[in-house]
């Protein structure tokens, strides 16, 4: 760490440090692109629960603080008790009631005799005395300013020894990162407890960076996750979320110093990041797991906010972050993770044994998207929508096509159909994505939107075409067939 630390306060390394975090952003995001972009193994899920767990230690470390400030651990207690003795400090006594005074008795002349001069024996016992105190006095003076010296000198030793002990525990403190502060009077007695505790600037910085490092790594692959599953406007909006917090996780270094802060992005990221990881464990994808992923990541929450003694108000932003995700994925705003579309069409002339069938020729508009793709419907053909759904190996998940149509009058797109049967169970495993289809027979010239869906859940991807009768005036049609 102290070659880091130096190597930081090099002049050359704080101009390029400005860029560090631009540059994590752009890398970390283009590699999570790429490599997850296509499909998940084992290799990407265990870096990602690596990424977790790193997140999970760090938010307790920066849950630590001082309950009590004032209090004594049984330890200081012993210490003070065996430095004055094994006595502790003596209490007030209780005040007592005192007896007034009794009144001078009267004295009876009859009964009292008064000396009227002093014997001589008297006489020559206080002058021995006098001569005895005069000689005895200058000795004592010598006795009392040698104790003195002795008590100042062992002053002075304890105080220097008071110092040195204090300058080797600021020492040690500020190896460990931990600051003591000063014990003051009536402290109360406290139990000893690893985050009862106060961590000092510099390692709060570094547990900071070190939590911002991997709240970047988990933001930047769940965003690309959620991104290939989100197949509608609604779904895409959650992928906006993250994606913004992607960004602003740059910039909030400093806030996650904030043990709030940081349990809140920590409940977050934990949530999606059990949904997306739970069904490759259990091969099931639904409502029961998402909850399930919704709750164990609250929980740990509520688990870190005991093991630290904070306040429970700690737990309203996660507990509100929670209840959202959950109302989402009712309203079917949370894309389905971890299904991904692969590929979809539309055309006419299906042959089953190698999903092949006849599109039309696309022309330069409808390549680059400016133009819808188009489907030449003749001799009463029935029209094929075919696509391929992405799921991990053995997972099994019903899926559903819904059928649009627009309006000419309105020009928006009702629901027409729902079609879903046996053979639309996807198990998953195959790289190129599980094939299925669906089909209308008579369909009338006109615009169409099919959306391939978990089903009645969020929409994985969909597809807009143009029918129209007779054939294609110019390319013609072509063969092609699902991967």
């Amino acid at each position: 760490m102290k070659l880091v630390d130096n190597l930081r306060q090099k002049p050359f390394v704080q101009k390029v440090e400005k860029f560090f975090p631009a540059i994590a952003f752009l890398g970390g995001f283009g590699w999570d692109s790429i490599t997850l972009g296509r499909q998940i193994d084992n290799t990407d899920l265990l870096f990602l629960l690596a990424y977790y767990t790193g997140a999970l230690i760090l938010v307790i470390l920066l849950s630590a603080h001082l309950e009590h400030p004032e209090g004594w651990t049984r330890e200081r207690i012993m210490a003070a008790k065996a430095s004055t003795g094994g006595n502790a400090p003596a209490k007030p006594a209780a005040p007592q009631a005192v007896a007034p005074a009794a009144k001078p008795a009267t004295v009876k002349q009859e009964t009292v005799q008064t000396a009227k001069a002093p014997s001589p024996t008297n006489a020559k016992l206080s002058a021995v005395a006098g001569k005895m105190a005069n000689i005895a006095k200058p000795a004592t003076t010598v006795v009392a300013s040698k104790i003195k010296n002795v008590a100042d000198v062992s002053a002075a030793k304890l105080k220097n020894a008071a110092d040195t002990s204090s300058a080797e525990a600021k020492k040690f403190a500020d190896k460990i990162g931990y600051e003591s502060t000063a014990v003051p009077k009536n402290a109360i007695v406290v139990e000893h407890r690893f985050l009862d505790r106060e961590w000092s600037d510099v390692w709060k910085d570094r547990f900071s960076w070190m939590l911002q490092f991997l709240f970047g790594g988990m933001f930047s692959a769940l965003v690309v996750c959620y991104f290939k599953s989100s197949g509608s406007l609604a779904s895409l909006l959650l992928v906006i979320v993250l994606a913004v917090l992607l960004v602003g996780n740059e910039f909030l270094k400093k806030k996650y110093e904030s043990f709030g802060v940081s349990l809140a992005f920590f409940c977050l990221l934990g949530t999606m990041f059990m949904n997306f990881t739970i069904p490759h464990v259990v091969h099931r994808i639904g409502f029961i797991w998402f909850l399930l992923s919704t709750v164990v990541s609250f929980l740990i929450c509520v688990g870190i906010q005991r093991l630290s003694h904070h306040k429970k108000r700690v737990l309203i932003a996660p507990a509100i972050i929670s209840s959202l995700l959950i109302v989402a994925y009712i309203m079917n705003w949370v894309p389905p993770v971890p299904l991904v579309l692969k590929q979809q069409m539309v055309c006419q002339h299906f042959d089953r044994s190698n999903y092949s069938c006849d599109v039309d020729n696309p022309t330069f508009l409808q390549m680059v998207g400016i133009k819808l793709p188009s489907v030449h419907r003749t001799d009463s053909s029935e029209v094929y929508f075919l696509s391929s759904v992405y799921a991990p190996a053995e997972l099994q998940a019903e899926l559903e096509y819904r059928w649009y149509y627009m309006d000419p009058t309105t020009g928006k797109y009702k629901l027409t159909d729902k079609v879903s049967t046996g053979r639309m169970r996807i198990v998953g495993g195959r790289q190129s994505g599980y094939r299925s289809y669906t089909k209308k027979k008579n369909i009338p010239p006109g615009r169409y939107n099919v959306e391939t869906a978990y089903k009645n859940g969020a929409v994985i991807g969909s597809q807009k075409f143009e029918v129209f009768e007779g054939e294609p005036a110019s390319k013609g049609y072509a063969r092609d067939s699902l991967r």
